[in-house]
């Protein structure tokens, strides 16, 4: 009897946990957040804005006073990102919609440019490419997706040509959204990743400093973030051993103030160090 109990309650913890970690809605705003003019008219171009945090960030810098500029690069994002462009306009500020990949020198390029006919400096970018591991499902040897590739070339490219079109102190935010910090070790190999694009901040800071005098470069790292794929990158989340201590996950919207912190004057004596936003501890 006591053991048909013990599997009984087992059996309705685990329901419960791929209820409450299966199946949560990320939630991009919240009522509790209340601007106070740290961006005020500034305009953010914000790249890869259709996932979780790009979204977050969009409504917490409108909220501050910024007008957004939201890059993506498929059609199927076009309509929840016109939602965006109305909860946005709403608030007060405005946004513009620009389709474009950001990893090709050329088109990345035309996309600055044509960001330029729309508005008259640019002082914010903000890159927000989550990256994803391959499921078991999938072949092939590496362990990155063939368009992950791509995000990191995206990265690069972006340092390369965004300055040029920078106001005199304008700022990067680079990041990285999947999580390195916490147990089981699916994601383990993502701490090289994450190493890779602190020490790429850190030394785009330094040659930016010399070229570019006045523009700052900072980034972050987080820990889990709510999104419509995590049971996909977690495809064994809900097989975790009872009591095993992680870090809990975060909804978009709790990150972006940190993004907000990095693009105000505030942050100005840490240019060049990233933020490692880990999350709270808890126990399954």
């Amino acid at each position: 009897m006591k053991k048909e109990l013990s599997q009984k309650t087992d059996f309705m913890y685990s329901e419960s946990k791929v209820n409450s970690f299966m199946k949560i809605t990320p939630k991009y705003n919240t009522e509790e957040y209340i601007g106070n003019n740290k961006l005020q008219d500034k305009n953010v171009v914000i790249t890869a804005s259709d996932n979780g945090v790009g979204k977050a960030i969009s409504i917490a810098f409108a909220k501050e006073g910024a007008d957004i500029i939201m890059v993506y690069n498929h059609i199927r994002h076009e309509k929840e990102l016109k939602d965006l462009l109305s909860i946005i306009k709403k608030i007060g500020r405005k946004a513009w919609l620009f389709k474009s990949c950001t990893f090709d020198d050329f088109k990345c390029k035309r996309l600055f440019e044509n960001i330029k006919k729309k508005v008259k400096h640019i002082d914010i970018i903000v890159n927000t490419f989550p990256i994803h591991h391959k499921t078991e499902t999938e072949k092939g040897h590496y362990l990155l997706r063939k368009n992950d590739t791509l995000k990191i070339q995206s990265l690069f490219t972006l340092g390369r040509i965004a300055p040029d079109y920078l106001s005199a102190n304008g700022i990067i935010i680079n990041s990285a959204t999947l999580c390195a910090y916490a147990q089981p070790d699916q994601l383990i190999f993502y701490s090289a990743l994450k190493a890779a694009i602190k020490n790429y901040t850190q030394e785009m800071n330094r040659m930016l400093a010399f070229h570019k005098n006045n523009i700052r470069i900072n980034g972050i790292t987080t820990g889990f973030i709510w999104s419509d794929i995590l049971p996909e990158a977690l495809p064994k989340y809900e097989n975790l051993p009872i009591g095993m201590e992680s870090i809990a996950p975060m909804h978009p919207y709790e990150v972006a103030p940190l993004y907000v912190f990095l693009a105000s004057d505030e942050s100005k004596t840490i240019a060049g160090e990233t933020l490692d936003a880990g999350g709270k501890i808890f126990k399954y």
